[in-house]
């Protein structure tokens, strides 16, 4: 799962089966949204040529093969539908009504399988799967993140009984063709589980709640599947009012980790060593407001998706990659913000 980058400390298939027997893109695809007063999502080529407008919508996810593109878009009554579409363009497909949180979004490694939130503006969402011709809900609650295993066998996900905040949530791991939900955390203060190429979960626990003044922080841990060996990764500071580190994506070798930082009115890219938990500002002349915010890593590593100019939708921003170990931003896009890609 990528865990999109949002204000969360505010806040704390059989149409996809026509769509994926697409054959395979030669080009990895990106994907962004530009025109924050009417947004649209648009795709192109990876180097950000050949951009065309897939409709309107936000919170765009491009699919591992990056034939489709899932993305967010107002219907009927201001309905929030979770919609499909072709990267190379074409009519899109509903696949939920209802979808809820919709920055977060994961697609088994095969693009087969789809699972999001859904349920009512409030009170308790559905964790859903999508594929194959069919919705199955997996569980029920208040959910802060999910994520698939390597192999798309297995969804690892947070989960608390009620929408407090900071969140009461623990970590859940169940099979993606029905079964048994193992908790792997019994603590409520673990979230947003991101699960690594190496079988290695990095996920987010609150710490000092009792401390301090504005609510707890957040460090990153490490765990195996069994939520065994369980280690803390990073020793964050985290100044009052900010929230500290959201794992967003591992490489493609799970040699390199890439976090958001966030807080009010701030959100910038990290990167993380999983065998260290030395961090990084990417952008060390942008840290606040206007931060790089990143979205995703490419699968060798070398480079960080994103974009400048701050979380803020009014402000003027370019999607941009930064090399991972630091150096000039390369626009792709001018005047865009909330890309994601297949690279």
């Amino acid at each position: 799962m990528r865990c999109r980058p949002s204000p969360r400390w505010i806040a704390a298939l059989a149409a996809a089966a026509a769509l994926l027997g697409i054959p395979a893109a030669a080009q990895a695809t990106l994907a962004y949204v530009k025109a924050p007063l009417h947004r649209a999502v648009y795709a192109a080529a990876d180097n950000g040529s050949g951009a065309h407008k897939i409709g309107q919508g936000s919170n765009p996810h491009v699919s591992p093969d990056g034939n489709s593109i899932a993305y967010l878009h107002e219907g009927p009554g201001h309905a929030q539908e979770l919609k499909l579409a072709p990267a190379s363009g074409g009519p899109s497909r509903t696949l939920l009504k209802a979808w809820r949180d919709p920055f977060y979004l994961a697609f088994t490694p095969d693009s087969k399988t789809i699972a999001a939130l859904s349920g009512p503006e409030l009170s308790k969402r559905e964790l859903v799967l999508i594929g194959g011709g069919a919705r199955r809900v997996v569980a029920i609650g208040y959910f802060n993140g999910f994520s698939f295993s390597p192999d798309g066998s297995e969804l690892v996900y947070s989960k608390g009984a009620t929408e407090a905040l900071p969140s009461h949530s623990d970590i859940f791991r169940v099979p993606a063709e029905g079964g048994k939900a193992v908790r792997l955390t019994n603590d409520r203060v673990s979230l947003d589980p991101l699960w690594g190429p190496d079988g290695t979960i990095v996920f987010v626990r609150q710490l000092g709640g009792k401390k301090r003044k504005y609510g707890p922080k957040n460090d990153l841990f490490t765990m195996n599947r069994e939520g065994r060996r369980v280690r803390r990764l990073t020793h964050t500071k985290v100044e009052p009012l900010l929230q500290g580190l959201f794992p967003t994506e591992w490489s493609g070798n799970g040699s390199r980790l890439l976090a958001e930082f966030e807080g009010q009115d701030t959100s910038y890219a990290v990167t993380v060593n999983p065998k260290t938990g030395a961090q990084k500002a990417l952008d060390k002349r942008n840290q606040g407001e206007t931060g790089f915010v990143g979205t995703a890593i490419s699968g060798d590593g070398t480079a960080v998706l994103g974009y400048t100019g701050g979380f803020d939708p009014g402000s003027k921003h370019d999607v941009a990659t930064f090399p991972y170990g630091g150096g000039k931003a390369k626009v792709l896009a001018k005047n865009a913000f909330e890309p994601d890609w297949s690279r």
